[in-house]
């Protein structure tokens, strides 16, 4: 059976939802007939998935990858791995931690948006070719919308390397936009109707490209 691989963050995780297997990529592993392995995770940003992706490239044949937001950024401490975002003053993890929520202040007042938005792009680009490189099949989307503040123009350089035919949505489409009149849960995710939503736009992509047969 093939296997598929789901990498993102809360929100293709299912925070909020009361049935884990109710998330899009349950869903959609259902729809497809394929064994599921879903890394996402609640907090974590865009390199966490470039390593992720590498580091379990054996379990899967085909990745699904749900870029995050572009200025999370990923940092690493005795205690391990952790991200933080601008505006956001507590990391998810070990935000008892007096010295982190200092970095993620130090972060909030200091970040520069479009250098995140380029190593936002380096990402893809990264991930996209290692991908075609090891023979793996691939789709990527965006959770946020990413694009709506940051000029494009000015990184022309980056966006022509980016293979959009792979690319659900680019640039103008997201999570946020085809689940924008879904109910939310207390931390703001999209319920059960939104996982469908999100399943089902990813199916109706997919589903003639015969990797699932």
């Amino acid at each position: 059976m093939m296997r598929l691989l789901t990498i993102g963050d809360s929100f293709t995780y299912g925070q909020d939802l009361s049935d884990l297997t109710k998330s899009w990529p349950n869903i959609l592993s259902k729809l497809l007939h394929c064994d599921l392995i879903n890394l996402a995770a609640p907090g974590r940003g865009n390199t966490r998935m470039v390593r992720k992706c590498i580091e379990h490239a054996d379990q899967y044949d085909v990745a699904i990858v749900a870029w995050s937001h572009y200025a999370r950024m990923e940092f690493a401490d005795e205690f391990g791995t952790y991200d933080a975002w601008p505006g956001v003053i507590t990391a998810y993890y070990h935000n008892d931690l007096s010295f982190r929520k200092e970095n993620a202040k130090y972060i909030t007042l200091h970040h520069n948006d479009r250098y995140l938005y380029r190593q936002y792009l380096n990402n893809i680009i990264l991930l996209q070719s290692y991908f075609k490189s090891a023979g793996k099949r691939y789709l990527m989307l965006d959770t946020f919308d990413n694009h709506q503040s940051i000029e494009r123009k000015q990184n022309d350089d980056l966006v022509k390397q980016i293979d959009t035919g792979c690319f659900l949505g680019w640039p103008n489409e997201s999570m946020m936009e085809w689940t924008a009149d879904c109910p939310v849960g207390p931390r703001r995710h999209f319920l059960e109707e939104g996982h469908q939503r999100v399943a089902d736009k990813i199916y109706e992509h997919i589903r003639h490209f015969n990797w699932f047969s």
